[in-house]
C-alpha cells in the first residue's frame, strides 16, 4: 500500500478558565483516556498515533487530531480541573501539514513539517494556547474597556458620573480582577524551556509562530489597555468618593438649617 504523500494534524485550542490544576488534569489523561505523559508542566500526554493533549496552568487547553465529539468528552471529563471557568469560551484551530515537500504557508493557519515530534507539538501548543488565552483577555478588556470609557465621557460631557454607586463599584472590581489575572498569567508567557532545550530549529520555529500569531504586540496592547483601565478605575473611585462627599455636606447643611429654623419658630 503507497504511503500518502502528506497527512494533516488539526490542532485545536480553547481557554476554558482562569487555570488548570495540572496534576488532576494528569491523573485524568492517564486513568480516563490512556495517555502517556510526555511533560508534566505545560502538561502534554499522548493519547494515540499523532494524537496529543496539551493543558496549561492558565486554562488553556491544546487538542491534536482530535474529533470533535473527543474534544468535548475531553473537556467534559477535565471540567473539575478548571479553577473559575471562563464565562465564555475563546477558541482557535492549526493545521500541521506532515509531508516530504516542505513548502512556506499561505497564512498563519498552516505549518509544513517532515515529521511530528514531541517537540513540535510542545511549540505548536504553547504558542496557540498563548493566543487563545490572549484573544479571552482581549475581549475581556475590551468589554471593560467600554463600560468604564462611558462612565468616563460622561463625567467629562456633564461634570458628574451618572451611574448609581453599585454598578460602578462593579465595573471597577471587574476592571481590577482582569488587571490581577492578566498580570499573573502574562508572567507565565516567557520564554519557554523548551526554546533553550531544543536546539535551533526549534528556537526558531517558535519565534517564527510568535509572530504570525502577533503574540508580543497583542501583549503590548493589552497592556496599554489595562494601564488605562487602571488610571480610569482609580479615576472613577476618586470622583465617586467626590460625589459621595459632597452628597453628605449638603445632608450636613440641610440638617444645620433645619436646626437653625426650628429655633427661630420656637423663639416667635
Amino acid at each position: 500500500m503507497k504511503k500518502p504523500e502528506s497527512e494533516k494534524i488539526v490542532v485545536k485550542a480553547y481557554d476554558v478558565a482562569s487555570s488548570y490544576d495540572l496534576k488532576a488534569a494528569r491523573d485524568i489523561l492517564v486513568n480516563n483516556f490512556a495517555g502517556k505523559i510526555l511533560s508534566m508542566n505545560p502538561l502534554l500526554a499522548q493519547t494515540g498515533f499523532h494524537k496529543m493533549i496539551g493543558v496549561f496552568d492558565y486554562g488553556s487547553i491544546v487538542f491534536f487530531n482530535h474529533t470533535q465529539p473527543e474534544i468535548t468528552e475531553t473537556l467534559d471529563t477535565l471540567r473539575g480541573c478548571a479553577l473559575r471557568p471562563n464565562r465564555r469560551f475563546s477558541e482557535d484551530y492549526f493545521v500541521l501539514n506532515i509531508t516530504s515537500k516542505l513548502k512556506m504557508p499561505e497564512g498563519t493557519e498552516e505549518l509544513f513539517i517532515k515529521e511530528f515530534t514531541k517537540d513540535i507539538a510542545m511549540v505548536v501548543s504553547i504558542v496557540l494556547s498563548r493566543s487563545v488565552s490572549l484573544e479571552y483577555y482581549e475581549s475581556l478588556i475590551s468589554d471593560t474597556f467600554g463600560q468604564l470609557e462611558e462612565s468616563v465621557s460622561t463625567l467629562a460631557r456633564e461634570g458628574r458620573i451618572q451611574k448609581n454607586e453599585k454598578t460602578l463599584t462593579k465595573e471597577v472590581g471587574l476592571a481590577i480582577s482582569v488587571e490581577q489575572e492578566l498580570a499573573y498569567n502574562l508572567s507565565a508567557f516567557d520564554e519557554p524551556e523548551i526554546v533553550w532545550s531544543g536546539g535551533k530549529k526549534i528556537d526558531e520555529l517558535y519565534k517564527r509562530l510568535k509572530r504570525e500569531f502577533d503574540l508580543d504586540d497583542r501583549i503590548r496592547a493589552i497592556q496599554q489597555k489595562v494601564s488605562i483601565i487602571s488610571r480610569s478605575s482609580t479615576f472613577v473611585i476618586s470622583r465617586l468618593e467626590a460625589q459621595r462627599a459632597q452628597i453628605l455636606e449638603w445632608i450636613i447643611i440641610i440638617l444645620i438649617l433645619s436646626e437653625i429654623i426650628m429655633a427661630f419658630l420656637g423663639i416667635m
